[in-house]
Order: C-alpha cells, then structure tokens, then sequence
C-alpha cells in the first residue's frame, strides 16, 4: 500500500475526521481542525507529495497559532519566534508569514509507513498548543 492508504488507513481507524483534495502535481492535501480552546480552532494542513518513489515528502503545517494585528510588534514577534525555535519546537519550526500569521511546520521523508506522520501530527498538535499560549502571553490575543 502507498503512504496515502496507509495514512488514511489510520486515519479511518483513529476516527480522525479529515477534508482532503487532490492539489495541483497530484500531490494530496489533508485538512483537519483541533480544539485549542472554547473559541479557538487550530488548522492543521498536511501535503503528502505524490510519487512513484520508494520515500516520498510531506509536509505539516499548524496554522492559526497566533496572528500578529499590530505591524509594529513584528521585531517584538521575530524575537520570540527565534527564541521558540531554539527552545521549544523540536523538529518543528515556527515562522510569521506576511500577513502577520505565526504558523509551526515540520517536513519528513515519508516510506509506505504513515505512522510518524500521524503521530507528528499529534505531538505537533500539543506543542501548538503551548506555543500558542506562550505567544499571546507575550503578543497579546486578539479580540473575539
């Protein structure tokens, strides 16, 4: 079986509800949504690259960690940013996008089997979770 059987073949089994699409290459894309708090959902996006190869890329991406409003706070963001990725991200690498979005990633070299990246997915999930509360500690939230 291919990596994308397999993944979804946890999927089904972890009961893991998912939106997936084929993107442009072939290449599939997995969406799913994780509580963080009462109000607040984290996004999570994993692209499984499409290939004929033994070992095959994919990438998470934890979005909707924090959102930085004011551009003058982007310096003050960059800081803690780096600070986070040399303490406590792991394998996994926060950056702010230009729309002033902070969102965590983590590439893998994948083979057939799908379990590091379901539990990436998983560990990745909690470390945003903390990351999140670390950042609007610092950053401040926006309001709801």
């Amino acid at each position: 079986m291919s990596l994308k059987e397999n993944f979804e073949a946890i999927l089904t089994e972890k009961k893991l509800p998912s939106n997936y699409r084929e993107i442009e290459n072939g290449h599939h894309l997995y969406r799913f949504q994780f509580r963080v708090t009462k109000t607040t959902a984290l996004v999570v996006e994993v692209i499984i690259q499409n290939t004929d190869k033994p070992s095959s890329d994919a990438q998470i991406i934890f979005r909707n960690i924090h959102s930085v409003m004011d551009y003058n706070k982007r310096g003050e963001a960059l800081e803690l940013i780096n600070e986070l990725n040399e303490m406590k991200t792991g394998y996994y690498s926060l950056f702010l996008a230009g729309d002033g979005e902070i969102f965590l990633r983590s590439l893998l070299r994948m083979t057939e089997d799908a379990t590091p990246l379901y539990e990436t997915i998983v560990f990745g999930s909690g470390i945003s979770r903390n990351l999140k509360v670390e950042l609007d500690k610092v950053l401040g939230t926006r309001p709801e």
